[in-house]
């Protein structure tokens, strides 16, 4: 069995991370849409701009660690 190197499994959590964060954009600006509770409209929105951070964080990281992503 082919032994996988620790910068390969680095990167696939990278990029999953990335995707992951990506799709809740889509979802948390789908929802945005739906919403009429102005509360939680403001709770998803608060989400929204969290999961841009986190996304800003990975891929800050992914440049300073040199993964392509």
């Amino acid at each position: 069995m082919r032994r996988l190197s620790q910068e390969h499994l680095m990167d696939t959590a990278f990029t999953l991370s990335l995707q992951r964060e990506e799709l809740l954009l889509k979802k948390y600006s789908e929802y945005i849409d739906q919403i009429d509770n102005k509360e939680l409209k403001n709770m998803v929105k608060n989400f929204k701009k969290v999961s841009k951070e986190h996304i800003k964080v990975i891929k800050d990281l992914m440049i300073k660690l040199n993964f392509k992503g």
